[in-house]
């Protein structure tokens, strides 16, 4: 979506994921916040992306953890994102739903964090965006395995982080990457 709109896109990372050409990243399947944020610590300063897309706490809530904090981790992390990278645009989604009610009820309330994070940065004048994968993201209906999105479900993420993508664009926030 992003080269069919004109823009110039490399992917970057340690790891390949997908099977199209350009498939670089930096995802972790099972990781929490804390094992992506240690990831973090050397990939941002290395890669020095201008767009960093964030989609964290899936696994926190899965595997039943209390997450009272979860927000002040996640800023942290972004903070430091920022420090590493300087003049990158951050992305984060919110978390999608879950069928079990407890993980949903967690994953809310991560989304809850989220927001009030958002609103700070944004006070701030960050380059930030949030975007909302329980409005156009996947359903309970688009997971394959009650977790992780089918091909429609990821198809609907890539939406909604084109329109991320789209928005940070609208608000000049993105700019061309440290070489």
């Amino acid at each position: 979506m992003l080269v069919e709109t004109g823009n110039e896109v490399d992917m970057v990372g340690e790891v390949r994921n997908g099977d199209f050409e350009d498939n670089q990243c930096e995802a972790f399947s099972g990781y929490v916040v804390d094992q992506l944020a240690e990831k973090s610590t050397v990939a941002t300063p290395k890669f020095k992306p201008n767009v960093i897309l964030v989609d964290l706490g899936t696994n926190n809530c899965n595997q039943g953890q209390r997450l009272s904090q979860f927000g002040a981790q996640v800023k942290a992390l972004i903070n430091k994102m920022y420090a590493e990278s300087p003049g990158v645009t951050v992305i984060l989604a919110t978390v999608y739903p879950n069928p079990d009610a407890r993980q949903d009820e967690c994953r809310v309330d991560v989304n809850k964090q989220y927001r009030a994070i958002a609103g700070e940065f944004e006070e701030q004048g960050a380059k930030f965006v949030l975007v909302d994968m329980r409005v156009g993201g996947p359903t309970v209906n688009d997971l394959a395995d009650g977790r992780h999105p089918n091909d429609r479900g990821y198809n609907k993420m890539a939406k909604v982080w084109f329109s991320g993508i789209e928005e940070a664009q609208g608000k000049g926030f993105i700019s061309n990457p440290e070489v």
